[in-house]
C-alpha cells in the first residue's frame, strides 16, 4: 500500500514526524506480537486446533511489523508508483504487501472457522490438524497472488490501478464475515447446542473473542479502504499534495495499527492467555 507523488516518483513529504510514528508503531506490533508468540511457544495448553488460525495471525501480525513496515518505508523513500518494473522494486513490493494481504485474509479465515464450529459443532471438533493447515497454506497462495498482482500494477501503472485490488480484497472479507456471523447469529438464536454448557460457554466466549478481533480489525482497515474507493471513483483533488499525503499517512497508520490490536484482545478475553502471560512474567522476574 504504497505512497507517492503524482509524478510516480518517491514522496518528499515523507518527514522525520512520520518516520519516527511509523518505526515506533511497528516496534510496538513486533514486541507485542513477538511476545505473544513466546507465550504461545511456552504454553502447550494453547497450542489446540482451535486457536491455530489465531496463532498464524499473530506471526503474521509480527512479520507485518518486521517486514512489512520497513518494506513500506523504503518505498515510500526510493520509488514511486510508475517507476518501471524491476525485480528488486518488485520484491520490496511484495514483502510489504503480502503479510499484510495475509492478516487481512485471516479476518475472513478466522469467521468461516467459527461458521463450521457453530453449524457442524461434534465434526469441527474431530477435523485434523492437516485441515487447518491446508486453509492457512490457501490464505497464503492468496495472498501472494494478490499481493504480486497489486505489486505489478503499481510498478507499470501511473494510475491508481492497484487499489482495484485492495479494495475489492476489503470487500470481500468484509462480506464473508458479515455473512458469517449473521449465520452464527441466527443459528444460536435458533438450535439449542447438543453438548455440554462448559463446551458451549467455551466456544461461544471464543467466537464473541474472533469477533472482537475482527470488528477492531475492520475498523483499522476502513478508512485505507474509503481512501482508495474515493480515489478510484471521483479522483477529489481538492486538498493540497501535503494536505492528502498526511491524510493517507494516518490512514497507513491506522492500518498497521490492526496488526497489534489482536493480542491486546486475547490478554483481556482469553483466561488461559491472561494465565500464561502472568507465568512468564512471573518467570521473568524471578530469573532477574
Amino acid at each position: 500500500m504504497g505512497n507517492e507523488t503524482e509524478t510516480g516518483s518517491p514522496s518528499p513529504m515523507f518527514s522525520s514526524t512520520w518516520l519516527t510514528v511509523f518505526v515506533v508503531e511497528l516496534a510496538v506490533i513486533s514486541i507485542i506480537n513477538g511476545f505473544s508468540i513466546l507465550i504461545v511457544a511456552r504454553n502447550r495448553q494453547l497450542r489446540k486446533p482451535t486457536t491455530f488460525p489465531i496463532i498464524h495471525l499473530t506471526i503474521t501480525d509480527f512479520f507485518v511489523g518486521t517486514v512489512a513496515g520497513p518494506m513500506s518505508i523504503y518505498q515510500i523513500m526510493t520509488f514511486g508508483r510508475g517507476s518501471g518494473f524491476g525485480w528488486g522494486k518488485f520484491i520490496v513490493l511484495l514483502l510489504e504487501n503480502v503479510f499484510t494481504a495475509c492478516s487481512l485474509l485471516h479476518l475472513a479465515l478466522l469467521s468461516l472457522e467459527r461458521l463450521h464450529a457453530t453449524l457442524f459443532p461434534f465434526r469441527h471438533c474431530l477435523m485434523f490438524k492437516w485441515v487447518y493447515f491446508k486453509a492457512v497454506v490457501c490464505v497464503w497462495v492468496l495472498a501472494v497472488i494478490l499481493s504480486s498482482a497489486a505489486a505489478m500494477l503499481f510498478l507499470i501503472s501511473t494510475q491508481p490501478d492497484s487499489k482495484y485490488i485492495w479494495a475489492s480484497l476489503i470487500i470481500a472479507v468484509l462480506f464473508t464475515v458479515i455473512v458469517s456471523y449473521v449465520i452464527i447469529a441466527l443459528n444460536v438464536k435458533r438450535k439449542a447446542p447438543p453438548y455440554s454448557s462448559g463446551a458451549v460457554s467455551s466456544e461461544r466466549k471464543l467466537t464473541v473473542t474472533i469477533l472482537v478481533v475482527i470488528f477492531l480489525s475492520s475498523l483499522a482497515f476502513l478508512p485505507w479502504f474509503f481512501d482508495a474507493v474515493l480515489e478510484i471513483g471521483t479522483r477529489l483533488r481538492g486538498l493540497s499534495d501535503k494536505a492528502q499525503f498526511n491524510i493517507q499517512e494516518s490512514f497507513n497508520v491506522l492500518c498497521y495499527a490492526n496488526s497489534f490490536v489482536n493480542p491486546l484482545v486475547y490478554t483481556l478475553r482469553m483466561k488461559e492467555f491472561r494465565r500464561a502471560t502472568r507465568v512468564c512474567c512471573s518467570s521473568a522476574n524471578t530469573a532477574s
